[in-house]
């Protein structure tokens, strides 16, 4: 979304009220979810030749040559088991820290309160579209829009930002 774009979107939102909540869907349909593209799972081949080409498991790996090379097989066998087993374990803890991070990424989904139809409501930071009005509290983690260029139009009160406590209304900030 261009900021000319954005800046339209904007205007058409009264802060009172927020936006209606077939403008909300139809904007959602045209910018679609407020999300992270999803990276693409790494491969288990590719896992497995990442442990590979550490520096200490290609000197292991030399090392195997060489015992084979002179016929101390004992030994390439033992220095092979230990290069077998030290992959096993790499790509073992790395798929379970990419599940532990997918289960955390699960739990932590920002939510947000916005102004729709004049009504405030709790909803996923994926259905927050462009011109959403959010209504922000002390200690609340703020969900990113979908397209914010430079600095979106900001109203708030000072006791929130800076713990005056005579509150009084700020302008809206204007990129």
């Amino acid at each position: 979304m261009t900021a000319s774009a954005a800046g339209q979107a904007l205007a058409s939102v009264r802060v009172t009220t927020g936006l209606t909540e077939a403008e909300a869907a139809r904007r959602l349909a045209d910018t679609g979810p407020n999300e992270v593209t999803a990276t693409r799972p790494v491969r288990l081949h590719s896992r497995v030749l990442a442990q590979l080409t550490d520096p200490l498991i290609m000197v292991l790996l030399g090392a195997v040559v060489l015992t084979l090379a002179i016929g101390d097989y004992p030994d390439a066998v033992v220095i092979g088991l230990v290069v077998l087993v030290n992959t096993t374990v790499g790509v073992a803890q790395e798929i379970r820290a990419d599940n532990a991070v997918a289960a955390l990424s699960a739990l932590t989904a920002p939510h947000a309160r916005v102004r729709r139809d004049g009504a405030v409501r709790d909803l996923p930071a994926a259905a927050i579209v462009p011109g959403d009005v959010l209504v922000v509290g002390e200690g609340d983690i703020v969900a990113p829009t979908p397209s914010s260029p430079r600095r979106p139009p900001c109203w708030w009160t000072s006791p929130c930002s800076q713990g005056s406590r005579c509150p009084s209304t700020r302008t809206p900030v204007r990129p």
